[in-house]
């Protein structure tokens, strides 16, 4: 009688042992959902890496259209096509 008592016990305890270790594993904070959660966590590291770069560029780029003359200048000619007075502008036909 004993012995079955200790067969139970071993048996509900390995059973709730089992319950839990699929517990820590599948439930809603468990571990695959802890790696999902930091594969979108490097993911959006790296995604806000390339917005600051694009950021910096652009902060660049706006600093240079206030007050470069050059980059006002290109700009004038390559968006706008201006030119300067006596200049002569040739036109070729587009493939």
């Amino acid at each position: 009688m004993q012995g079955l008592i200790i067969r139970i016990a071993l048996g509900v305890f390995g059973l709730l042992t089992f319950a839990m270790l699929l517990l820590a594993v599948f439930n809603d904070k468990g571990a695959l959902q802890v790696h999902v959660q930091s594969t979108k966590l490097t993911a959006i590291e790296t995604e806000i890496g390339q917005i600051e770069t694009e950021n910096k560029r652009l902060t660049y780029e706006i600093q240079a259209l206030r007050s470069d003359p050059t980059t006002i200048e290109k700009l004038a000619r390559e968006e706008l096509k201006l030119v300067k007075p006596g200049e002569v502008v040739l036109v070729t036909p587009e493939p």
